[in-house]
């Protein structure tokens, strides 16, 4: 049996023993299997450590000594875009979840989440899929269903249908099949759905779907 490669991940957090907590709860992990490289609570080392290593995968916190989470992730997109950062973080608020994610993160989970959904969201990453936190995803979900006649009056019906199929569960290739369209066709369906509403990785544009109820209705 080959066995299986671990996904190389490096810490930024600014607190000795909240790393020292993400580390276990990584380095336990079996799907997929993590080997943490290093950490560091300050972010000009944290670049340090990726210029190093070249890891797979960063995750940071937004408040660090030297440079916060947002920098450091903009210098990484910069000079290593194939590394993926997910943000770990304690601030929820909008606008610091819609920063990290416009600077390049993959994903973003809060700090009172459930031990689980850091599985979930290494799991996704590792298949190179967004991640955001429900909590996040319903708050940004909040924000837009007030402006949902307006919005929905920018959305195309071909835009509207990939929002439909994709609060069904339907994977790209489905949709594709389905709208007799390409997955090259329904990926950029998604792209311009995620810069309209700003919402960000298959996820959380699923679940601003079906919280809009439209995983009912015809296709």
């Amino acid at each position: 049996m080959a066995k299986t490669t671990a996904m190389r991940v490096v810490l930024g957090d600014e607190l000795n023993l909240v790393r020292a907590g993400i580390r276990r709860l990584l380095e336990a992990l079996t799907d997929p299997k993590i080997e943490v490289l290093g950490e560091t609570g300050d972010g000009q080392a944290l670049l340090e450590l990726v210029s190093r290593h070249r890891p797979e995968l960063v995750i940071v916190e937004h408040v660090m000594t030297s440079m916060g989470g947002q920098e450091v992730t903009q210098q990484i997109k910069r000079h290593y875009p194939e590394v993926k950062v997910l943000f770990l973080t304690a601030r929820s608020e909008p606008n610091h979840v819609r920063n990290a994610m416009q600077v390049g993160a993959i994903g973003y989970v809060v700090k009172e989440a459930e031990p689980m959904e850091l599985a979930l969201a290494m799991k996704a990453v590792s298949k190179g899929q967004s991640y955001l936190s429900p909590k996040v995803a319903a708050a940004a979900f909040d924000r837009r269903i007030r402006a949902r006649d307006e919005r929905e009056g920018v959305l195309t019906a071909r835009q509207r249908q990939v929002l439909r199929l994709m609060a069904r569960g339907k994977s790209t290739k489905e949709i594709a099949a389905l709208m007799g369209v390409s997955v090259k066709t329904v990926e950029t369906h998604r792209a311009r759905l995620a810069a309209v509403l700003g919402l960000y990785g298959v996820n959380a544009l699923m679940r601003f779907a079906i919280k809009a109820g439209m995983d009912n209705g015809e296709i």
